[in-house]
This record gives C-alpha cells, sequence and structure tokens, in this order.
C-alpha cells in the first residue's frame, strides 16, 4: 500500500506557489480562449503535452526558459518581465535591449544558458566590488 506524505511548506514556499499558480492558472486560461490543446501547445513551445498538463496541474517547476517558450512560442504572446513590490507600484521595468537579451538567453540550450548566467553573475560581482 501506498502512502502519501504531507510535503512540508514554509511561507517562502507558499507565495512563491501562490505566484507561480496565479501566472500559470492564467496560461491555462489564455489557452483554453486560444481554442487549444495541451499537446498543441506543447509543440509550439517544444515541450510535450503532459508537460504542459504537470506545470498546469502544478506538479512541476516552472523555469524561466519553459515560460518564456509558452507564452511566446505557444500562444504566440509577447512575454514582458517587471518587478514589483507588491502589486503597490512598479519598482523596475526592464529596458527594451535588456528584456530583449533576457529573452535570447531564455532560448539557449540549459548547459549555454548556464555559462552564459554564470558570466553575468560574475560580471555583476566586479561591478559591486
Amino acid at each position: 500500500m501506498w502512502k502519501v506524505r504531507p510535503r512540508k511548506v514554509d511561507a517562502r514556499t507558499t507565495a512563491q506557489s501562490s505566484t507561480t499558480a496565479r501566472l500559470l492558472s492564467e496560461l491555462r486560461a489564455r489557452r483554453r480562449d486560444a481554442a487549444l490543446t495541451q499537446a498543441e501547445v506543447g509543440v509550439k513551445a517544444g515541450i510535450t503535452g503532459k508537460y504542459v498538463s504537470e506545470l498546469e496541474r502544478g506538479t512541476r517547476d516552472l523555469p524561466f526558459s519553459t515560460l518564456h517558450a509558452l507564452v511566446e512560442r505557444g500562444l504566440g504572446l509577447s512575454l514582458e518581465v517587471r518587478a514589483t513590490d507588491g502589486g503597490r507600484r512598479t519598482v523596475v521595468e526592464l529596458p527594451p535591449k535588456i528584456a530583449e537579451l533576457a529573452r535570447a538567453v531564455a532560448e539557449l540550450g540549459d548547459e549555454q544558458r548556464a555559462s552564459v548566467l554564470a558570466i553575468l553573475r560574475e560580471a555583476l560581482r566586479l561591478i559591486d566590488r
């Protein structure tokens, strides 16, 4: 007999899960509005329909590269990234060139993306000295 263990959840995980759940709910609504199946969106985004299903159900983590692929290639929408202070006001909006760079990095393969991000982290560390 299988036993299901409850997951340990801390406040940080809950907040992240809540934000991700809202985002994935919006993606599901957009997919349905476009009359696309999970498999159709998956093919367009370069992932499987099963993975789209797992993302929509919240059973898989959502890497930025996958979010980018789902939004831009899968649904044909534009992904805009912005940081806020709890929704009260916009604190940072990415300049167009930085947003373009973020999209390009998101489209790289896992190894290339990791290398580029390591270089960027090191550059930021040097700047902060």
